[in-house]
């Protein structure tokens, strides 16, 4: 079985089908890997530019890219590196106005038991966020 790991540009032309020839050609991998015929992978760095060129590029607003970006890795059918640790991730992106990365990094950051070191006044908006599904609370005894 052939697998692939997609870059952001060829998401960017299934997302936004603004080129019919591409999307045509994106959905046909896409619909292969649905079926089980190759594995599509996709890393986290590739989520993190698709939010920057959504939002930047695009003008998307950040509660529709997070919405977009969240289907996206809930794709059953796509393998997504470190994806419980994303949807967390994305679901928290939809509820607070701060970096996605910066989210991501406090999530890591927790699930490794280490604290960040930032001057970004951000990460306190998170201090209240508890990722569950896959960490564990660190222990300060």
């Amino acid at each position: 079985m052939k697998n692939f790991l997609v870059d952001t540009n060829f998401i960017l032309r299934y997302l936004l089908a603004d080129d019919k020839d591409l999307f045509e050609k994106a959905k046909k991998i896409f619909d292969e890997a649905a079926k089980k015929k190759i594995k599509v992978e996709i890393i986290p760095e590739v989520i993190f530019e698709l939010n920057y060129v959504l939002k930047g590029v695009y003008k998307v607003k950040r509660e529709k890219v997070a919405e977009i970006l969240l289907n996206l890795v809930k794709t059953p059918y796509l393998v997504i590196e470190n994806q419980s640790l994303l949807i967390e991730v994305l679901e928290t992106y939809q509820k607070v106005n701060v970096d996605l990365f910066d989210i991501y990094l406090y999530f890591l950051g927790k699930s490794k038991n280490k604290e960040i070191l930032s001057f970004d006044s951000d990460f306190k908006k998170l201090s209240h966020f508890s990722p569950t599904k896959f960490l564990k609370e660190p222990s300060y005894s």
